[in-house]
């Protein structure tokens, strides 16, 4: 089973991607948030620094981009091959954002299954002189489920070297449960496809995986991104259970729990602000003004605080910090008054955070 790191815009990138590394290696792939082709322009700035080499030292790491047309992705794809260095790029069909959906993009692109068929075989035509690899990450439709069969079909006629597949239709976002029915459909013909197929979607704690993993055991992969961004040791503790994916039936509660003892808990939160002050250090080096780093702090906390009990009250004290040295405390009280969720235990079920 190979572990992959989902890109969410303004909070993963290389500043993020670097900590994450250091404190928790063991992610496979990091996918790089998506790049929007800018007409008779390459990278930006912030752009070329996430996908350089020298800000991603030790990672595998998977560009991105989002666009419904054939000649921008091919532009960008060659830039990110002769300057960079990169064999693979994502094509980015799964962002449910209503200004990218307007657009026909991401989502928004599978209501056009005929321009779809027509811009992947541009696309793979394009970049097979340069011996680069195309993987796609999909949700299962933009308006019902059904779509999802005959975008299959789409797929399957290309060289794909990998489907990533979100079971949410575009209008769902991130609600409701995922649609096991649908990602059979892909599960069912990934023995014969060119493809390897990879699960994304509400992976928050390990017992998530082990159901999702007795249902498909023959998955080669799973993309994770709000449970990572929420528990950066997620992987870890999905390899550590993993088991085959399977759970003796006679283990008890006691097993079941996240920290074999009080001191591993303890140190597992030390990881996590320490894992913050890096990224917080890093931010500060590169960005102009405490209240910009402050705003990607809160970003970053929405998610993090998550995995403690009680994190609330703390977490409205972070919301209204007006200087890092305020929000600050109110992370180190977090790390140091709480303790980490005991999920298994608990059934735990995250949501989209408000």
């Amino acid at each position: 089973m190979k572990y992959y790191f989902a890109p969410l815009e303004g909070i993963t990138g290389y500043i993020y991607r670097r900590a994450h590394h250091k404190f928790y290696p063991g992610i496979d792939r990091y996918y790089a948030p998506f790049i929007v082709p800018k007409e008779k322009k390459c990278l930006s700035t912030k752009e070329r620094n996430d996908v350089i080499v020298k800000h991603n030292l030790g990672m595998t790491i998977i560009p991105q981009i989002m666009t419904n047309q054939s000649e921008e992705f091919l532009r960008i794809s060659r830039v990110l091959y002769e300057e960079y260095g990169y064999k693979e790029i994502n094509l980015n069909l799964g962002c449910p954002s209503k200004t990218v959906v307007s657009k026909k993009r991401g989502s928004g692109f599978l209501a056009l299954p005929d321009l779809l068929e027509e811009f992947l075989e541009q696309v793979c035509s394009g970049i097979e002189p340069y011996n680069m690899k195309l993987s796609v990450k999909t949700r299962i439709g933009k308006e019902s489920p059904d779509e999802f069969y005959y975008l299959l079909d789409i797929f399957k006629k290309f060289p794909l070297t990998e489907l990533i597949v979100h079971p949410r239709i575009q209008k769902e976002f991130y609600k409701g449960v995922p649609n096991f029915e649908a990602f059979a459909q892909a599960y069912s013909i990934s023995d014969v496809a060119d493809w390897e197929l990879c699960y994304n979607g509400d992976i928050f704690q390990g017992s998530d995986f082990q159901r999702l993993y007795r249902k498909f055991p023959r998955l080669s992969a799973i993309m994770m991104g709000r449970g990572l961004l929420i528990n950066p040791m997620l992987a870890e503790e999905i390899k550590i259970r993993e088991n085959g994916g399977k759970r003796n039936q006679k283990e008890n509660q006691a097993d079941l729990r996240r920290f074999c003892c009080v001191s591993q808990e303890e140190d597992e939160r030390k990881r996590r602000y320490q894992m913050y002050r890096m990224i917080c250090e890093d931010y500060q080096a590169v960005l102009s003004g405490e209240k910009h780093v402050l705003d990607k702090m809160k970003e970053l906390w929405l998610y993090m605080s998550q995995d403690f009990t009680m994190y609330q009250r703390y977490w409205k004290k972070m919301k209204k910090a007006q200087s890092l040295h305020d929000f600050d405390k109110a992370v180190n009280a977090l790390c140091i008054e709480q303790k980490l969720r005991e999920y298994d235990v608990e059934n735990f079920v995250q949501h989209t955070p408000k």
